[in-house]
């Protein structure tokens, strides 16, 4: 483990950034998206993942100078051209006019298409939170997931969040993948040469297993629930492909196998105006009374609390935010390095 402040982590992420080639502006907003999705704990999605979106930008795959357009709109509803964009500069600025529209007109739709990949769902609900409104987002794959009666993959594991506000600043929010696990929690097994639990994984032959060394070429994510989590991960394709002009299904290659391809990602926010229909004391007096009821269900044997989406995230972020340190795995920290060496910039771990 090596540790890492905070900020320090932040300014590391914008001046890699910014040397690959990315405007300041963008730069501060990716480093923001993958340093807050950092200080939840989803490490996964984090800053981890700067090496390989910065190679991608080096083999063309990524367009660090891309400036997403609104292609078309209406008074509730709009769809953006990532225009091949980094995924986090495409996300945040539809979520932006997702909220925007909201606040006019109660609900609103902003659908990408041409993006990459977004990292975690859960920042662009949080936005809309933050500011409110209750947020949804979500994005296809590449297809990384089997479906069931199936021995190769046919979908995406196409994540989706939620995120509605509390009245003490922070949310109840549900970030999830819709397979067993999210890819990426996978490969994080696979480089520190771990199993997973039952049931993330099938074999070549469609079989069981735990051993994600084949994964994945010769091992596939299986759905969350089965059949339903398929379902899920369909109704996410329609509304963030489908709709959206992206690429469908098999049309969209992996955005870190495939550095040198344009991804043709989409995406889904819905931002929804709160206030327009309850006022928000009353609003956030029933979230607290829900949140209550929920967490004094009676505990089972060795439970120790009952928590609700989102309040481990939000305990961690804190937790990081208040000493200004962050705890990174040994391989977390190693692709750190990484990016710091392809963008010859420096990073500096705090004293163990």
């Amino acid at each position: 483990m090596k540790s890492i402040q905070v900020d320090e982590l932040l300014r590391f992420a914008q001046a890699a950034l910014e040397a690959a080639g990315v405007g300041a502006e963008d730069a501060r907003t990716i480093a923001n998206t993958l340093v807050t999705t950092d200080t939840f704990g989803v490490f996964s999605h984090g800053t981890n993942n700067l090496y390989n979106y910065i190679r991608k930008m080096q083999a063309g795959g990524l367009d660090a100078k891309a400036v997403p357009t609104v292609e078309k709109e209406g008074p509730s509803w709009a769809i953006v051209n990532g225009n091949a964009a980094m995924g986090m500069v495409s996300s945040c600025r539809a979520m932006e006019l997702a909220i925007e529209k909201a606040k006019k007109t109660g609900i609103a739709y902003v659908g990408v298409h041409n993006s990459c990949h977004f990292g975690a769902a859960g920042y662009y609900a949080n936005l809309a939170a933050q500011q409110g409104l209750l947020g949804i987002a979500m994005s296809n794959t590449d297809p990384n997931m089997a479906i069931p009666g199936s021995r190769d993959v046919a979908i995406g594991n196409n994540p989706f969040s939620f995120a509605a506000p509390l009245k003490n600043g922070k949310s109840v929010f549900l970030d999830i993948a819709l397979s067993g696990a999210a890819a990426l929690k996978i490969v994080m097994a696979r480089e520190k040469g771990q199993q997973v639990p039952p049931g993330f994984l099938i074999d070549a032959e469609g079989l069981p297993t735990t051993d994600p060394s084949g994964f994945p070429y010769d091992s596939h994510l299986l759905p969350m629930a089965a059949h339903k989590g398929y379902g899920f991960a369909i109704m996410v394709e329609i509304l963030a492909s489908v709709l959206t002009g992206a690429g469908l299904l098999s049309q969209v290659v992996s955005w870190n196998l495939d550095l040198e391809a344009k991804n043709n990602v989409g995406h889904a926010f819905i931002a929804v105006d709160l206030a327009q229909m309850l006022p928000m004391d009353e609003f956030e007096a029933r979230m607290e009374q829900m949140v209550q009821e929920l967490e004094s269900a009676p505990l089972a044997k060795n439970a120790q609390k009952i928590f609700v989406p989102g309040e481990m995230e939000w305990a961690k972020r804190e937790k990081a935010l208040a000493e200004n340190r962050l705890e990174l795995a040994d391989n977390m920290a190693e692709n750190l390095e990484r990016a710091a060496a392809l963008t010859k910039n420096s990073l500096h771990w705090l004293a163990d």
